[in-house]
């Protein structure tokens, strides 16, 4: 897909800041310390994502939805907004990079979405150009890798990047684009462009370093549920170059 132009992409969103660590210790806290299961933190990301996903739908008059899902959190959340779209009647697929390990709650996500009777493929079946082709008319959901991707991506992952990065569809990633540094901004072997991130609870640092914004497009933040005291306490832009007072 071509980069995201400027102008799809927004100001510097207000308020709190987060890099992968704090990420990672604001979700350990919201479950130690408020009792909000995992499971119900990645349920609230998918609900405002799959709004975010109807209206990107309704403003640019797609009809189809493609959801990567990768083996991780981050696939998870992409296996609950295939299945909320499939409850508001929304045409959609998975393609599947690798299924996430049993138990957690991305492979129960992914257990009840396939109840609900979502086609699956492999995606592997990227590689024949004609199943790459039904790309072009769907707005595809980057939820491959999040904030917690820190290597280069190599083999099926870079290939599956790369396929749909061919492609003219409109994509919308959950919580940073799949190959894009959430603390630096940087790429990590190859990175799928998004025109819109949905990106959880806060802005990331990498999603406002210089040049990202050609990578990530518009920022949408998204409630999981997660107090705003307990957002505040993680908040890293006090020591962070990009702080916005």
């Amino acid at each position: 897909m071509p980069p995201p132009s400027p102008a799809d992409a927004d100001p510097t969103p207000a308020g709190p800041l987060l890099d992968r660590a704090a990420a990672a210790r604001l979700d350990a806290a919201a479950t130690t310390r408020c009792g909000i299961p995992g499971l119900l933190l990645m349920e609230h990301a998918a609900i405002g994502s799959t709004d975010l996903i109807e209206r990107e739908l309704a403003e640019t008059g797609i009809r189809r939805v493609v959801v990567l899902c990768g083996p991780g959190n981050n696939g998870g959340d992409g296996w609950a907004i295939a299945r909320l779209l499939r409850r508001r009647d929304v045409a959609v697929e998975v393609i599947e990079l690798a299924s996430p390990a049993a138990p957690g709650d991305a492979a129960t996500n992914r257990a009840i979405a396939i109840a609900f009777g979502i086609p699956v493929r492999p995606a592997s079946d990227l590689g024949n150009p004609t199943l790459a082709g039904t790309l072009d008319d769907a707005l595809v959901v980057d939820a491959l890798f999040g904030t917690g991707l820190a290597r280069p991506l190599t083999g099926s992952a870079a290939a599956l990047v790369e396929a749909v990065r061919g492609r003219p569809a409109r994509v919308v990633a959950i919580d940073v684009p799949s190959g894009l540094d959430a603390d630096t901004g940087s790429v990590l072997g190859t990175c799928l462009p998004a025109d819109v991130t949905a990106t959880m609870v806060a802005a990331k640092i990498g999603l406002l370093s210089p040049g990202s914004e050609r990578l990530r497009g518009r920022i949408e933040i998204i409630d999981i549920g997660v107090p705003a005291d307990l957002v505040e306490a993680f908040d890293v832009s006090g020591r962070n170059p990009l702080n916005r007072g």
